[in-house]
């Protein structure tokens, strides 16, 4: 765990020809000489269903469609408010989903993902629509080899008794051009907690996942069956011969290493136990009973080159962000 300074260096050092930005005449989005964008989808506008496209875009991830098109699943990071960022209006209210959302209630979670269509020859949309609704807080997630995207609930309702069910889950959605709202079932068995972003080791299966707090853990989920997400073992990270370190590194007395740039370390990985969670205190218990180590907001996390490589967003001496890299074993 770690290396990840004299791994970068080991490779050929990359050209970065000059990527000076152009200033764009509309004030939208400055971008180097010879790239343009298309805005394809904008907060507010009236989607295929008849659902307004909901605000807080967040996390998304691109999948093949037919032919020339792109399928776009896209994160919604929404609880409540404002109101006027809600996928529902009175021509297409909440009601109407009614069976087939998470958490609508008294005052519905505007939380969820879009399914954007995109025809990447015309440049133009082709659809978009909701496909998870009545989420909370959707803010990164990660795509699954299989075709799915994996949205993450970066919120947690132990103290809120008007939710009518808990939050703080991951959901499976297919990438489907013509996929609809269904009545989700959160993947229990990757635990409840403010999760962040998914990683999915296309070779073994296994699940890394990053949790946003700033006493947050590491976690990776091992399948029964590789592909099938309902059950498996959930662990958190540790370090060998020293439970419960502390690899924020914002302080030197913190117990455990302080490792700094190129250092490694041999890790372990520990089971959990009541992952769901009622407290929400997972990450306390995963840290002080056991032993695992604690990390900085973690957030994005990616999995390729038989590496691991994460993204902890306040941590080391000058909270200003970590980069880990974890190297499994064989």
């Amino acid at each position: 765990f770690g290396g990840l300074h004299r791994f970068v260096h080991a490779g050929n050092p990359p050209g970065w020809p000059g990527l000076g930005l152009v200033s764009d005449p509309k004030g939208q989005f400055d971008l180097p000489e010879g790239f343009d964008y298309t805005i394809i989808s904008r907060r507010g506008e009236q989607m295929t269903d008849g659902f307004r496209v909901p605000g807080q875009h967040d996390g998304m991830a691109a999948f093949p469609g037919s032919g020339d098109e792109v399928i776009l699943m896209r994160n919604h990071e929404q609880v409540r408010s404002p109101k006027g960022w809600s996928p529902y209006h009175e021509s297409a209210p909440a009601s109407r989903l009614e069976g087939k959302a998470w958490d609508l209630g008294e005052d519905p979670f505007l939380g969820g993902v879009t399914s954007v269509v995109y025809d990447t020859k015309k440049r133009t949309l082709v659809s978009h629509r909701l496909a998870l609704a009545g989420t909370a807080h959707n803010c990164a997630g990660g795509a699954t080899p299989w075709g799915t995207w994996l949205s993450c609930e970066e919120w947690i309702d132990v103290d809120d008794t008007s939710t009518q069910r808990d939050h703080g889950w991951v959901f499976e959605v297919p990438a489907d051009a013509n996929g609809e709202c269904s009545m989700p079932e959160p993947l229990r068995a990757l635990g409840r907690f403010r999760h962040e972003a998914v990683a999915v080791d296309a070779t073994s299966g296994v699940l890394y996942l990053t949790e946003d707090e700033h006493d947050g853990l590491l976690y990776r989920f091992v399948p029964e069956v590789k592909g099938d997400l309902s059950s498996g073992k959930l662990q958190a990270l540790a370090i060998k011969n020293a439970p419960k370190s502390d690899l924020r590194n914002w302080d030197q007395e913190s117990p455990g290493p302080s490792p700094v740039t190129g250092d490694t370390l041999p890790v372990e990985w520990v089971d959990l136990l009541d992952i769901h969670a009622p407290r929400g205190d997972l990450r306390i218990r995963g840290h002080e009973i056991h032993g695992a180590a604690r990390f900085a907001r973690g957030e994005g996390i990616w999995a390729g080159n038989g590496s691991v490589y994460v993204a902890c967003t306040n941590g080391g001496r000058s909270r200003i962000g970590q980069i880990w890299r974890y190297h499994p074993s064989p």
